[in-house]
């Protein structure tokens, strides 16, 4: 038991340490502060032509700036299309009333979804409707804000024949210091940190770029029109080919956030380990194992520490125990370096150790959980992700 509990602990901090060391720079490219390379904003050999390609449905409050820092991207040949499921949908009185100030945005009504996820639906009815002289494709979310420069960005290795496939990413911008909302500005930051390593990033639907020529090459449309989900299906499709997907530093959206709760955190991460469940099942069964490293060192730990007040641990197992706390703690200050801004440390290290403790338990979830939930509607799949059944809440 004790060299069980050595192992798991010195696997735990190492694993920790190898993510931070290697992906800080990542990360930290993508801070405001941090300028666009003189590559990127100076002249271009040429500016093909950019289809951005936004999937919609409501009308929260984050979605206006968020669809405004898209359409005034500074880049001189694009066009944005919106799409929405319906004319009933209520982003679509938000979406006219953006379209009327400018000339380069259209709307499309997509329809209802009937073999795919809504939002791949909408997708690929936008693709359906380009003109042939569109050379990139970039899908974005509707709730994220762009920096001036993330066009840009997220084009410019496919401008330069550098890349096929990009992908950007997003981080979140704290409204309090609630510590599911912490919890849930870490777990992206996690997430964030995997795309510093190349060899196993895949794009992230929320900012995706693509090369027309290779999107139709591959038939990324017929996987898309089945798939629960975009993203991943996209790049383990074009990773089959030997195409990868190129992270994109400062190709970052905000994503503002505030008054999270607990459900809202726990709902959102199930729906994400449902998707690899799904998607990479191989994947999937071996996150126990991360599980179990991230998890089971603390709660051993703290037992050790508790047993060496109660005589029942020896002193110097239960020095080590909190010795591993101390450390993990440490660590768990230190990554607040990687946000842009300040954040209350106590609430961070609460964040950070609940969020050890959510992905245990909303793994356990997806052992229990048979649909994907979003936007009202839920989605029964199987392996590879693909869509069995629609079945619309009323």
């Amino acid at each position: 038991m004790t060299t069980l509990m050595l192992v798991s602990m010195a696997l735990e901090i190492a694993l920790l340490l190898i993510l931070l060391l290697h992906s800080r720079d990542h990360v930290r490219a993508s801070f405001p502060e941090r300028q666009p390379s003189a590559a990127v904003m100076g002249p271009w050999p040429a500016y093909p032509r950019v289809a951005l390609i936004v999937p919609l449905t409501g009308n929260s409050p984050e979605m206006r700036p968020a669809l405004e820092s898209l359409l005034d991207q500074p880049y001189p040949d694009f066009e944005t299309i919106f799409v929405t499921r319906d004319l009933e949908d209520p982003a679509t009185d938000l979406v006219r009333s953006l379209l009327c100030r400018r000339a380069r945005a259209r709307h499309i009504v997509s329809g209802p979804a009937t073999g795919c996820c809504q939002k791949n639906h909408n997708i690929l009815a936008a693709v359906r409707n380009l003109d042939d002289a569109v050379e990139i494709l970039v899908f974005c979310d509707s709730t994220h804000e762009a920096p001036p420069h993330f066009l840009r960005d997220l084009i410019h290795p496919l401008a330069t024949g550098a890349a096929a496939l990009t992908s950007g990413f997003h981080r979140i911008i704290p409204g309090d210091a609630r510590v599911a909302t912490l919890g849930m500005l870490q777990t992206v930051m996690s997430l964030h940190l995997l795309h510093g390593f190349p060899a196993i990033a895949l794009p992230w639907g929320g900012a995706t770029a693509v090369r027309r020529s290779v999107f139709e090459a591959h038939q990324v449309a017929a996987v898309l029109g089945q798939n629960v989900l975009d993203d991943f299906p996209l790049g383990l499709r074009l990773l089959k080919a030997g195409i990868r997907s190129t992270p994109v530093p400062g190709a970052i959206l905000d994503t503002p956030l505030s008054g999270q709760t607990l459900g809202g955190w726990s709902a959102w991460l199930t729906r994400q380990l449902l998707y690899l469940k799904y998607i990479m099942p191989a994947t999937w069964l071996a996150s126990i194992l991360a599980i179990w490293v991230l998890a089971a060192p603390i709660f051993m730990s703290a037992l050790v520490a508790l047993g060496g007040l109660a005589g029942l641990a020896s002193p110097g197992l239960a020095c080590t125990g909190l010795g591993f706390l101390a450390l993990l703690t440490g660590i768990g200050a230190w990554c607040s370096g990687l946000v842009p801004h300040k954040v209350p440390l106590g609430p961070w290290l609460l964040a950070f150790y609940a969020n050890i403790f959510m992905a245990g338990w909303c793994y356990l979830k997806t052992w229990r959980t048979a649909t994907i939930a979003w936007r009202g509607i839920s989605y029964r799949v199987t392996w590879g992700g693909r869509v069995r059944e629609i079945i619309l809440k009323r």
